[in-house]
């Protein structure tokens, strides 16, 4: 059972304070420890973790999703607490008081998106309070099927380990995984959730007594979606091997500085052409592994990452952009390429689907060789790893050649 969410507050008197840009760091005792915090969407709690240290100006917070430890920056005016959430362009804004933390979600993107959340001191590791001793183990791999009203229903696999009444792991779809996910089993209903700044998720699951498990999906304001599982080690999603029809491509974007760059400034030598957003979290997890590899790789290989942004607009693009790459210690060029719905049109001689974030793999002579779409990242363990190897895989062929 999950605890329903009561607003203790009025949301206009709250951002009066809130919204004071007081300059002056605030005398009043910063949260510290680990507070359970709560988004209210669609009239459910999506709770999450909070970690705070220091205090004031040293004041530091992250974000716990299971095996994640997402920093937030923390700062304290007046009595607010203001945490803006990595590499996205949102924010966590509460008045801190009584050892309580009140206030709002807010994408900074979209008009009016604003969701009421509240934190407290965490008094066990818990997200979910439950009513009923676990009545099963969903610990293994799921056969998943998710009804997201845009078609057919999507394939996943869901893999999960469960401790007690303590259950974690992700659901990957073709497009990409859910990332990683935490939460409570009751009898015989899971509940887990995921919040990273950009997104929050909710996901509530219940065996009948067939094995098979009817749930729902809830992601922000409005998303509700449906979905089934059943049991099955042996799943696995759809190949997304696709023919590529092998044809040289070029394009000139705006890099971060507003002088354009064209791709066939890079011929002789193999290029991975990456599509990103600053606002999409797959994205920022293989930003994450790609600056690595790339230290490791810049000799034989460049990445160029084009980026499709929000907003028409180069400035508020490149600054979202140069914090991501900053921040992800991503040291390859991102090019400024349009808005998310520009994707698609923008490489036509790619049949089917392009997802964020994608991978093309081109040769030294131009030609697209190769494309990978979707990303299942750190949090689907195996999968992350086999597509370690695909990638590097393919990266020596393109090398060879």
């Amino acid at each position: 059972m999950i605890k329903k969410y009561i607003p203790l507050f009025i949301l206009s008197i709250l951002f009066t304070s809130c919204g004071q840009e007081q300059e002056q760091e605030s005398s009043a005792t910063s949260p510290q420890g680990t507070y359970r915090a709560a988004i209210e969407l669609q009239g459910r709690e999506v709770p999450f973790f909070i970690e705070f240290e220091g205090e004031g100006q040293n004041l530091q917070a992250f974000i716990l999703n299971s095996d994640e430890r997402l920093e937030a920056d923390a700062s304290v005016k007046g009595d607010s607490v203001i945490l803006e959430m990595n590499v996205f362009d949102a924010s966590l804004r509460g008045k801190f008081a009584d050892g309580q933390l009140s206030g709002e979600w807010v994408k900074h993107y979209v008009d009016n998106y604003r969701a009421p959340f509240q934190a407290s001191q965490a008094d066990d590791k818990n997200r979910f309070e439950t009513d009923a001793e676990p009545g099963h183990d969903f610990g293994g791999r799921w056969e998943t099927y998710f009804d997201l009203g845009n078609g057919d229903p999507r394939p996943a696999v869901g893999k999960f380990t469960q401790d007690g009444s303590r259950i974690k792991g992700s659901f990957a779809l073709p497009s990409g995984d859910f990332r990683y996910l935490e939460g409570n089993v009751s009898g015989s209903t899971f509940y887990l959730s995921t919040f990273n700044g950009e997104e929050a998720k909710l996901f509530i699951g219940e065996l009948d007594e067939n094995g098979k498990v009817t749930g729902k999906y809830f992601n922000g304001l409005t998303g509700n979606y449906s979905f089934t599982a059943t049991r099955n080690e042996g799943f696995e999603l759809p190949d997304k091997a696709r023919e590529v029809a092998s044809e040289t491509i070029d394009f000139t974007y705006p890099d971060l500085d507003g002088n354009e760059v064209s791709l066939s400034e890079y011929r002789g030598k193999p290029v991975l052409v990456q599509i990103f957003g600053s606002w999409c979290p797959n994205c920022m997890d293989e930003t994450k592994y790609m600056g690595e590899w790339y230290e490791k790789n810049k000799d034989r290989v460049e990445i160029v990452a084009l980026a499709f942004e929000k907003k028409d607009d180069f400035d508020y693009a490149k600054n979202r952009v140069q914090r991501s790459k900053d921040r992800l210690g991503a040291n390859y060029p991102f090019l400024i390429a349009g808005q998310e719905k520009d994707l698609k049109a923008a490489f036509p001689q790619v049949e089917g689907p392009l997802y964020f974030p994608s991978m093309l793999y081109i040769d030294r002579d131009g030609k697209l060789v190769d494309v990978h779409t979707g990303f299942n990242g750190p949090s689907t363990g195996e999968l992350f790893e086999q597509w370690k190897e695909e990638h590097n895989n393919k990266v020596e062929k393109l090398v060879k050649e």
